[in-house]
């Protein structure tokens, strides 16, 4: 499971996207969002009167943020971060679900190889019992045929369930980013669920609540972006300009310092647009997180149910298996005694058999459920809550 999830796409980008929203609350922490400007200006009358007048100013500005939208920016960004921790645990879940389902398809290809091999090998003694009663004279030509048919019906099935085990583990594999036809063996340990346990938190519940919550967060920004924010600025001028004194001209040097302040007038601009999509998005949001809630309770009793149905199917079916083999024993022996017509041998075989495939089938089923139950119980197949 831990190999899987390190080399699934799905959970590397969803981690990047953990990441990213970091990184944006970071970037909203900071208590200056905007950078500071410099300006500086130079005036001289040399191309004009050089009369030797000049004029320097040099002044730095800064836009202060005074309606408290740091705060509010941070929170927008806590719970996007929030929502994005949330979409990449419901990410792992899911893959983490998918990778045990193929896990469980691939063992049950794997059996069913097995029950094949095992079909095909008692085919062909039968096609060897029946061709030695053929030549002993004691059954007609047509049941030899018939059991040379069902041997080559028994080669054609394991040639077709050894394919469908190289499709499995090849789904298996890439599940676990390795080449598809790598060797792989697979030791399954069920976890056991309590139906009355104490569930964790769905994640994809906590990303709705917190995309909701983000889109309230960003509305109340908008409101409090409406008030002007205000840019003050500190500079130096300096001034060589030309007097007329008593005693003649002169050029007369002058310098101070000056510190302005600007607020913009919101008279045309108050945020309209922006402030009505974000109102909509705080409505859209708020009934996904709705609806998702309403969801929830259903998947889980629906989920409960199929494992509770698959659990009980897998415990009859195994506990009938060795009164099915006890039958098929005593069938065999009978037919090789001459007792039984090879007809009723094939229908108790067919029988036997088709109880073996469902008993795998029903085993798989029950793994694909607990891991189905697990899932909705926000736990991942081994039984752990996603961090």
């Amino acid at each position: 499971m831990s190999e899987a999830l390190s080399k699934s796409p799905e959970v590397a980008a969803a981690r990047a996207e953990e990441a990213g929203a970091e990184g944006l609350v970071a970037a909203d922490a900071r208590w200056v969002r905007e950078n500071p400007s410099i300006e500086v200006e130079y005036g001289t009358d040399a191309v004009t009167q050089d009369q030797g007048e000049r004029r320097l100013s040099v002044a730095i500005s800064q836009q202060l943020q005074v309606a408290g939208q740091r705060g509010l920016r941070v929170e927008r960004a806590e719970a996007a971060l929030a929502a994005a921790r949330a979409r990449r645990r419901a990410v792992e879940l899911s893959v983490a679900r998918e990778v045990a389902d193929a896990a469980a398809e691939w063992v049950r290809r794997q059996a069913h190889v097995r029950l094949a091999e095992n079909v095909l090998t008692a085919a062909r003694a039968l096609e060897e019992a029946a061709a030695r009663r053929f030549a002993a004279g004691d059954v007609p030509e047509l049941e030899r045929n018939a059991a040379a048919l069902e041997r080559a019906r028994a080669e054609a099935r394991a040639a077709q369930a050894r394919a469908e085990a190289a499709g499995a583990l090849a789904s298996m594999n890439r599940r676990l980013g390795r080449p598809v036809s790598a060797p792989l063996e697979l030791t399954l340990e069920p976890v056991a669920v309590s139906l009355e346990e104490v569930r964790a938190e769905l994640p994809e519940l906590e990303a709705a609540r917190a995309e909701a919550e983000a889109a309230r967060v960003e509305v109340d920004l908008l409101r409090r972006e409406r008030i002007p924010d205000p840019t003050v600025s500190l500079g130096y001028e300096e001034e060589k300009r030309l007097e007329e004194h008593i005693t003649g001209p002169d050029l007369h040097t002058a310098s101070m310092v000056v510190a302005r302040l600007s607020v913009p007038l919101p008279l045309w601009n108050r945020n309209q647009g922006e402030l009505a999509a974000a109102r909509a998005r705080r409505a859209a949001r708020e009934a996904e997180r709705e609806g998702r809630e309403r969801e929830v309770e259903a998947e889980r009793l629906s989920a409960r149910e199929s494992y509770e149905a698959a659990r009980t199917a897998e415990t009859a079916l195994t506990a009938a298996l060795p009164g099915v083999e006890r039958n098929l024993s005593l069938v065999q022996r009978a037919y090789e005694a001459g007792e039984l017509s090879l007809d009723a041998l094939l229908l108790a075989r067919d029988r036997a058999y088709a109880a073996r495939g469902e008993a795998i089938d029903a085993a798989a089923a029950l793994a694909r459920a607990r891991a189905a139950f697990l899932r909705v119980s926000g736990r991942l197949p081994t039984g752990e809550a996603p961090r």
